[in-house]
């Protein structure tokens, strides 16, 4: 088998262990909150605490990706996050819970700040949406096993089983990172007249990379292509992040919906809608915009906008078919950014800041995203005592990063 397409497959099957154990909690709400005395704010902070240590881990793991092997990083990045996942289960008070949590959160931006950027040296700009459609396409597989590893074995063999089903294999596969090929940098980026302005400024950046991490930061910041894309990422993620902590908990406390059909209904919906909404949005942007940022950010643009009205659908109907259906709509559009606006991030800069772009990237979309948003809307059901007004942060959040990024394309097409 040719090593790209080892560490295709490689990194895939570890993007999906990397969600199960990200989204285990959101499947066992409930019999946290019994187990720690805990609200609905504390299981917001078990999702926070984690994305905390894993935003500010990830410029750091970047800026040591540009001298240090990437694999080595990735394997070691696999085992903490999986030991630290099994340590989780055996948690004696809320407080070693959420240690257990903030450690995970480490482990994965080791795994999530290179992983792309070893993707990206495999394979050239043109090819990336379609690699990347297929890597994140692991992302609502994993999140759906998470809810249901949390719900399903959470009810019939308890929580701490849970987390030692969710954490048990990654102590495996994380050995066999070490094993794969550590790819040429920058060996895919030739000049091409289909990526044109993205890659112009490469160099600058990765001359600012290898200068200083201070000059570094600068030139992201005046990178226009970089700026627009993570601003609408950001919006998105808040979103995203805060639907998918709270909506098996809104189905079963707000709807009536036992936990056994809230975690098989809404993972069946991620992990099919989600697939094909990340494979068809990677494949229509390979083919419409051809590693060029501003058809990219437009596609982003519209089916993030449809987003918006399913989900208030969603959220606002009593009836179950109508919810399931304009949910599986809703995700399948949101699900559609996630391989064209990573493919852009990719593209705005050269091979030697790729990884410390990601990081950078990890940084903000979190900081200001998911972070607190999981918190936000467990403060505003405990606050109106309604976890429906919580989640309708969600729909706002995702027609920012629609106008944001509908605004963004538009400029970088006037762009000289």
């Amino acid at each position: 088998m040719k090593p790209a397409t080892s560490a295709v497959i490689a990194l895939t099957a570890l993007n999906l262990l990397n969600y199960l154990d990200r989204f285990v909690v959101a499947g066992m709400v409930e019999p946290l909150k019994k187990a720690f005395s805990a609200d609905d704010a504390d299981i917001g902070l078990l999702t926070s605490i984690f994305l905390v240590s894993y935003m500010l881990a990830s410029p750091l793991f970047g800026a040591m990706a540009r001298s240090l092997r990437r694999t080595a990083i990735l394997g070691a990045g696999v085992l903490v996050w999986s030991a630290a996942t099994v340590a989780a289960g055996f948690a004696g008070g809320f407080g070693s819970l959420l240690a257990s949590r903030a450690i995970i959160g480490v482990g994965e931006a080791a795994y999530a700040t290179v992983g792309p950027s070893i993707l990206g040296d495999w394979f050239p700009p043109q090819r990336r949406s379609t690699v990347l459609s297929i890597f994140y396409a692991a992302i609502p597989v994993g999140s759906a096993l998470g809810f249901l590893v949390g719900g399903l074995v959470s009810e019939s063999l308890g929580w701490r089983a849970a987390f030692f089903v969710a954490g048990g294999p990654g102590l495996l596969l994380g050995l066999l990172c070490f094993r794969l090929t550590e790819p040429v940098r920058g060996a895919m980026d030739g000049p091409s007249e289909s990526v044109g302005t993205a890659m112009q400024s490469a160099p600058t950046l990765a001359t600012a990379a290898r200068s200083g991490r201070r000059e570094a930061l600068w030139t992201l910041a005046t990178n226009a292509q970089w700026m627009w894309s993570v601003a609408g990422y950001t919006a998105y993620t808040f979103s995203l992040g805060a639907l998918a902590v709270w909506m098996p908990a809104f189905m079963q406390r707000e709807r009536g919906w036992s936990p056994e059909s809230a975690a098989i209904s809404f993972s069946s919906i991620v992990v099919v809608t989600g697939f094909l909404g990340t494979i068809a949005g990677g494949a229509v942007d390979a083919r419409y915009a051809r590693g060029r940022a501003a058809p990219s950010l437009m596609l982003c643009a519209i089916t993030t906008l449809g987003v918006v009205p399913l989900l208030m659908l969603a959220i606002a109907t009593q009836d179950r078919t109508v919810c399931i259906a304009a949910l599986g709509a809703g995700c399948l559009l949101a699900f559609a950014s996630q391989a064209p606006i990573n493919a852009v991030i990719l593209n705005s800069v050269g091979s030697d800041a790729r990884a410390f772009a990601v990081g950078m990237s990890t940084l903000m979309i979190h900081a200001l995203g998911d972070v607190p948003s999981p918190w936000l809307v467990g403060k505003v059901s405990d606050a109106t005592g309604s976890l429906a007004k919580g989640l309708d942060l969600v729909p706002i959040g995702f027609g920012a990063a629609a106008l944001i990024w509908g605004v963004g394309a538009i400029a970088l097409r006037r762009r000289p």
